[in-house]
């Protein structure tokens, strides 16, 4: 039985570490876009279905001419409507790696992350008692 419970801690201890790293990556993938990347603003033109989903067309204009770059819909929060102004952080050597000032999608999964890892330390304590 005791041995059932270390393993049990071992698992639940794998998961809360697994979900701080998902929530510090996230937050240090977002820093870095806005301290690191390029930053513009960027117009709403509309929306378009992808592979992944939904998606926002982000519209811009830089030194490098026009660009257009397709940012996922969230399934819940706010949404722009065409013709919306945005602030936008990107890489320009990686458009795909790109952050809407504000977004409450990916605010919302760091703070999901961490409090998953929360509940799973607390669970952790439970265990080992």
């Amino acid at each position: 039985m005791r041995e059932n419970r270390m393993f049990n801690v071992i698992i639940f201890l794998l998961g809360a570490g697994i979900m701080f790293f998902m929530a510090l990556r996230s937050v240090l993938a977002r820093r870095r876009l806005c301290t690191q990347g390029q930053k513009v603003t960027a117009t709403v033109e509309g929306t378009v279905q992808s592979r992944d989903g939904g998606a926002y067309v982000l519209a811009f204009t830089t030194a490098g001419g026009s660009h257009r770059l397709h940012y996922p819909k969230p399934a819940r929060g706010k949404s722009f409507a065409v013709g919306d102004t945005v602030t936008l952080y990107y890489d320009p050597d990686d458009p795909e790696k790109m952050y809407v000032e504000g977004d409450q999608a990916t605010l919302g999964a760091e703070v999901l992350y961490a409090v998953l890892g929360v509940t799973l330390l607390v669970l952790t304590v439970g265990i080992a008692r």
